[in-house]
């Protein structure tokens, strides 16, 4: 009698499927891998993104998209609701022509000075969060290079007065305010001092940029008219700018891509 159908005892079984188990565990590897999935690489947080994550990455990514949607709308908005435009973005543009309104008695003056600083304030604090939340993380998102990852390393090493400092001076242009206010989160200052320093710099601000408005008053009223003369063919050429910086932009791209295939594959 044949032995070919009596089972060898130290045979090992052979899982069902075959290679399956491995070809699987692979492909789960291939799919985990940056090269298949990019976001791995810059999400900002670890593990499973939680809705805390979602809504600041929203404020920090999200909300400048709108504020760049909204641009070609500026001028309009400048001249017929700058108070509006106050409460949306806190710029010092609107503040200092709602002041201007506001020395020709069309607009309070608290409405002014509340509206700029509420659109100035209202959401620093995520900064400070998602810095504390993500830590290293939030390099991810702003070093485009090592240059830039050098640079924002090094706001670990400021002094925590010299970073107070920073924080009620943001507003100041030039001055990065988004990294100022990651940096102070990353490197655990306190919420209530950073909300001290956030809101005093926000209150100095606004009264600065409101005084200017209201020592310009008529002046800038009238400028404001000649504005609004304009306003159309000046968000008709802010549509064209974007999508001309845009193409541009995509353009130089696909040349470099171009060119680094064409010098790969010489």
């Amino acid at each position: 009698m044949s032995d070919e159908r009596i089972p060898r005892e130290d045979a090992e079984p052979i899982p069902h499927g075959g290679e399956e188990p491995e070809e699987s565990e692979s492909a789960q590897e291939s799919s985990d891998s940056p090269t298949e999935n990019p976001w791995a690489a810059i999400k900002p947080w670890k593990g499973k993104a939680q809705g805390l994550d979602k809504l600041l990455l929203f404020i920090i990514i999200g909300v400048p998209l709108i504020y760049l949607g909204l641009m070609p709308f500026r001028p309009w908005m400048l001249v017929h609701a700058p108070v509006a435009q106050e409460f949306i973005n806190g710029a010092k543009t609107s503040i200092v022509a709602a002041a201007a309104y506001a020395r020709v008695g069309e607009i309070p003056l608290w409405l002014v000075i509340g509206a700029g600083f509420i659109g100035m304030a209202k959401l620093d604090w995520a900064f400070w969060l998602a810095g504390r939340r993500w830590g290293d993380g939030v390099l991810r998102l702003f070093a485009q290079n090592e240059r830039q990852l050098k640079r924002i390393n090094q706001l670990k090493k400021i002094p925590n007065w010299a970073l107070f400092l920073m924080t009620v001076i943001s507003r100041c242009p030039g001055i990065p305010g988004t990294l100022v206010y990651l940096a102070a989160g990353w490197t655990r200052m306190r919420l209530s001092l950073f909300l001290v320093a956030d809101l005093l710099g926000c209150v100095v601000f606004t009264l600065i940029w409101t005084a200017l408005g209201y020592q310009l008053g008529e002046t800038a009223v009238d400028v404001l008219k000649v504005i609004d003369k304009y306003a159309l063919w000046l968000t008709l050429a802010l549509i064209v700018g974007i999508f001309v910086f845009s193409f541009a932009k995509e353009y130089r791209k696909q040349k470099k891509t171009q060119a680094a295939d064409d010098s790969s594959g010489g």
